[in-house]
């Protein structure tokens, strides 16, 4: 993925373009979203396009991927999970996602999109599940969000050392984004503490 391209598209359909591509391109864009997100932030820091705005149609194009997702797992469901599990290409992606379900629960959606390979299938599973379009929202947005402002901001500061980047930043990623839903945690816990005494008076 080099910068000619991302160019070449944003060129041809502008910032509708660019939406339409991070929206649909998640069902078949044989990059990792990483190196993607990358290019588009070093585009903007050569101010060829403008950065708040690029930043904006990126995020809005990720939300309606990931939300995208979502309603596919609510309408079809666990039939499609069973069938995409007996490829193994998917099978231990799957895997993986059904454990961080079960063990972080809603918050699985705060940090999985720092995962390659799991952040399609958590927000799928959550819709077959019938996670309510609220909850899932809440979560899996501050988490896209969290996860692209460190990654465009890469790419906007060294975009011309991606392969660096993607070579030692795939465990920083992870760190940012566990250590961020720890934070998310125990700041509800502790609102809800603070609400819990509140009301004991």
């Amino acid at each position: 993925m080099d910068l000619d391209f991302i160019l070449n598209i944003i060129e041809e359909g502008r910032y509708i373009g660019l939406f339409f591509w991070l929206w649909l391109g998640i069902f078949g864009m044989p990059v990792p979203n990483e190196v993607i997100i990358m290019t588009v932030g070093f585009a903007a820091s050569m101010k060829v396009f403008n950065p708040f705005l690029t930043f904006t149609v990126t995020y809005a194009g990720i939300l309606f991927a990931l939300t995208t997702i979502y309603l596919l797992g609510r309408f079809l469901g666990r039939p499609l999970l069973r069938f995409l599990e007996k490829w193994k290409t998917f099978a231990h992606s799957i895997s993986v996602s059904l454990n961080l379900i079960e063990k972080y629960h809603s918050y699985s959606l705060l940090f999985s999109y720092f995962l390659p390979g799991v952040r399609n299938f958590v927000p799928f599973i959550y819709g077959s599940s019938r996670l309510s379009f609220k909850a899932f929202a809440f979560f899996a947005y501050i988490g896209a969000f969290m996860w692209l402002s460190v990654v465009f901001t890469l790419g906007y500061l060294f975009g011309d050392h991606i392969d660096a980047i993607m070579h030692y930043g795939k465990e920083f990623l992870i760190f940012v984004g566990i250590s961020f839903t720890i934070f998310v945690i125990v700041k509800i816990y502790k609102k809800r503490k603070q609400k819990m005494y509140e009301q004991s008076f």
